[in-house]
């Protein structure tokens, strides 16, 4: 029995070195002839089961564990591997079982923690995912991948400045790991700190200088910054390079719409309608690059597509409305405004588009009403006591026309229309506080 065993051993050992040298059909064949002697060779099991592993067979790899453990229950690097396909499988909750066998079996097993880590993170476990990389990395400081997720899972508890500090772990551990850099810019990104964030981005740029994802979010910081024509070269960048991101034409629509060229713009927003052609919100901005190109009509048209698609987009009602309103159609107007307030009633624009209609229909007590309504929503938007106080004047209720023309002017004291309102106000004996 005991030269069957040392048998048995010796095609162990003879595969282990076919493993080291890569010559795998070589190494499976001794597994094979150590298992036929000792079929109750767990190791032998295990062995071939992690290099079925390493080629990806990985039905081979959990038959040859569940026959490891079944011989040798208190194996726990077989209950790690096992636990290991499964999360590679996406079997969390069997994995979890695995590690928790493992970590039983050996409690300084930081592996099995960093593993069991990330199926709660990816069940959004979050404390306990927090737990355990916690555990991995007190056996093992220097654990890269465990100081990482840890950063990714203080991400997701929107703990930024934790997950920044363990991303600076991580750069400190790894300089050139251009992920990091975008990761903690990430992270500077949701904490309002655009230019701690732009400095990330570039860094993971200039690290590796095809990285897409670098681009794409430092153009999007750059937006937050109001620097649309350096956000512009990057988006630039990705189209030419023809890489597949996700709203990437619609973002660069935002940057050419910021810089005024609105006819770019609608080209960019009509790439990603192809791509995307039911989202309300993409005809919506398309139609306001067409509005403030001067294409009315075809604001228009894209308004209703929102709407069809949307029927509570308030925002397009408003949009349509105030086409209209510049187009003369006053009483189409109206409706539009109307509608808009009907699905939100705290939509202070659509008050004062309304209002701005009635002012031309010389419904001016009505202009009034639609002026006040504006006024009680935003009482510091200086246009509502602008329009007011014209429709008031219209009116012939000169007080009242200068007490909101007093109010426009202490809210908008710089405007174009300030000096003309003085004006106004002097020459009708009317008291100038502003």
């Amino acid at each position: 029995m005991n030269e069957t065993l040392k048998e048995s051993e010796l095609w162990i050992d003879r595969g282990d070195q076919f493993a080291k040298s890569g010559e795998t059909e070589k190494a499976l064949e001794c597994y094979r002839k150590a298992l036929e002697i000792n079929p109750r060779a767990a190791y032998g099991y295990f062995k071939r089961a992690q290099l079925y592993i390493n080629i990806n067979k990985l039905d081979e790899a959990l038959s040859d564990l569940n026959n490891a453990i079944i011989l040798n229950p208190n194996l726990s690097f077989a209950y790690f591997k096992r636990g290991s396909i499964y999360l590679e499988m996406k079997s969390y909750k069997a994995a979890i079982e695995d590690f928790n066998s493992a970590i039983a079996l050996n409690s300084d097993f930081p592996f099995a923690y960093f593993k069991r880590g990330v199926c709660f993170l990816k069940l959004k476990r979050y404390r306990e995912a927090l737990e355990d990389f916690n555990k991995a990395i007190d056996l093992n400081p220097t654990y890269f991948e465990a100081v990482l997720y840890r950063a990714n899972t203080f991400f997701e508890l929107k703990q930024y400045k934790e997950a920044i500090e363990d991303y600076s772990k991580v750069i400190a551990m790894e300089p050139s790991n251009e992920t990091a850099f975008i990761s903690r810019g990430i992270a500077y990104g949701a904490l309002g700190m655009y230019r701690n964030a732009i400095e990330d981005f570039s860094t993971a740029i200039a690290l590796k200088p095809n990285d897409p994802i670098a681009y794409n979010y430092r153009a999007l910081t750059l937006i937050k910054l109001k620097q649309y024509d350096k956000a512009l070269k990057d988006f630039d960048y990705l189209i030419e390079k023809k890489i597949p991101i996700p709203d990437i034409f619609s973002n660069r629509a935002i940057a050419n719409f910021f810089l005024k060229n609105f006819e770019e713009a609608a080209k960019d927003y009509t790439r990603a309608i192809n791509l995307n052609p039911n989202s309300s919100v993409l005809y919506y901005n398309r139609a306001n690059a067409y509005y403030n190109s001067k294409r009315y009509l075809d604001a228009i048209l894209d308004y209703d597509k929102a709407a069809e698609i949307e029927p509570k987009f308030a925002n397009a009602y408003l949009g349509r409305g105030n086409s209209n309103y510049v187009l003369g159609n006053f009483k189409e107007a109206i409706k539009d405004y109307s509608k808009a307030i009907t699905f939100n009633p705290r939509l202070y624009q659509a008050y004062i588009g309304r209002g701005n209609c009635f002012m031309k229909l010389r419904y001016y007590k009505k202009a009034q009403e639609d002026f006040t309504l504006a006024i009680e929503i935003r009482p510091d938007n200086p246009l509502g006591y602008l329009n007011r106080g014209s429709a008031f004047r219209a009116d012939n209720k000169f007080s009242d026309a200068a007490r909101d023309f007093n109010q426009f002017l202490k809210l908008a004291p710089a405007s174009n229309n300030s000096m003309q309102i003085r004006q106004w106000l002097k020459k009708n004996g009317l008291p100038v506080e502003a």
